[in-house]
């Protein structure tokens, strides 16, 4: 007689869910149905409403879980135990950042849609700025760039931290809005080492 499987804790649950959904998400759009959620993760549709209260918080998890930097975080540590050089480094980094964002806004933009088509976009009232899970995904994933800058603090004209905000905010510039105009990520680091290295002289 073959065992029972164990059954899935409720985190488990919702991982399998958000693991799911995510890829949905990213080629379907926000328009799903719970009979392809439920498929798609492996459980009954009933088990999507008892990890989540309804398809609006559901949503929300995905729109976390596309932006939560931790799903880059072992490639980033894999360029801080390299021997590359900076350059390098930020080449490296931009072209990891740049795809995480590409599919970071094909989420997001799908999210919007379904919360607009439900009337609402905002998942609670409060004073106006981003939830606060993209303040806390931006604050993790300058934490991981500033990594990358610190072995060099001492060769750099700026702070680490001011240089990942650079790093981030010129391949954010470049490719978030999808309008043919991306640097590559060569021309990324090329601009950044450029910018925030000291002459060789003054290093």
């Amino acid at each position: 007689m073959t065992p029972r499987a164990r059954p899935m804790s409720p985190d488990d649950r919702r991982r399998a869910i958000l693991d799911a959904v995510v890829p949905l998400v990213i080629e379907h759009g926000g328009d799903l149905s719970t009979r392809l959620i439920a498929e798609a993760a492996g459980v009954a549709e009933g088990t999507i409403f008892r990890v989540f209260a309804d398809k609006t918080e559901l949503m929300w998890a995905v729109a976390e879980e596309a932006i939560n930097p931790e799903h880059g975080r072992e490639e980033f540590e894999a360029m801080l135990a390299s021997d590359d050089d900076l350059h390098e480094r930020v080449r490296r980094a931009a072209e990891t950042l740049t795809l995480q964002l590409h599919r970071m806004m094909r989420v997001m933009f799908a999210v919007r849609s379904y919360m607009m088509k439900q009337g609402h976009d905002h998942r609670h009232e409060g004073p106006p700025g981003p939830p606060e899970f993209m303040v806390r995904a931006n604050r993790q994933l300058l934490e991981m760039l500033s990594g990358l800058f610190e072995p060099y603090a001492d060769q750099l004209r700026v702070p680490p931290a001011t240089a990942a905000v650079v790093l981030r905010s010129l391949v954010f510039g470049s490719a978030g809005m999808d309008l043919g105009a991306d640097l590559t990520s060569d021309q990324v680091a090329d601009i950044i080492v450029g910018g925030v290295m000291l002459p060789e002289e003054d290093a």
